[in-house]
């Protein structure tokens, strides 16, 4: 169910070529942060088409429990850093409840059309993710003198 997304990023290679040299604790330090900026701009898309989805008058309300996800489980079983925006699960009267019903809203149902307001967040703003994780793990790697 889990659309993925694999891009070899073009005109980093001086970047990659750095990247290479350094320890692997270096490396986090350095992706993390960038994945996380990188990552705000499709959190705020996805915050703003929920909102023009979701009615804010009910107790539930999808954009408040849009959230970025660090998958720290991942990191140890691969190594690889996994950063998400997805919507958290919380209990009742918490937050922004629970919205159990999220996916129906994004893929539909037989009764109900399809509002995608994750998937349309990702796919519009590709460029601009991987635009801000590169201009953010540049200023990183000055940052930290590499």
């Amino acid at each position: 169910m889990a659309d993925w997304i694999t891009y070899k990023l073009k005109g980093a290679e001086e970047l990659s070529r750095k990247f290479r040299t350094l320890p692997q604790e270096l490396q986090r330090e350095i992706v993390v942060p960038a994945a996380k900026e990188a990552m705000q701009v499709v959190l705020t898309d996805a915050k703003d088409r929920a909102s023009r989805v979701d009615n804010p008058e009910t107790r539930n309300y999808i954009p408040k429990n849009i959230d970025l996800i660090e998958d720290k489980a991942y990191f140890e079983e691969t190594g690889s850093t996994k950063i998400s925006v997805g919507v958290r699960k919380r209990k009742r009267g918490v937050g922004g409840g629970n919205n159990f019903y999220w996916w129906w809203v994004e893929l539909g149902t037989s009764r109900i059309r399809a509002q995608p307001f994750m998937r349309n967040a990702l796919s519009q703003n590709q460029q601009q993710v991987f635009q801000e994780f590169l201009s953010v793990a540049k200023l990183k790697l000055i940052d930290l003198g590499v």
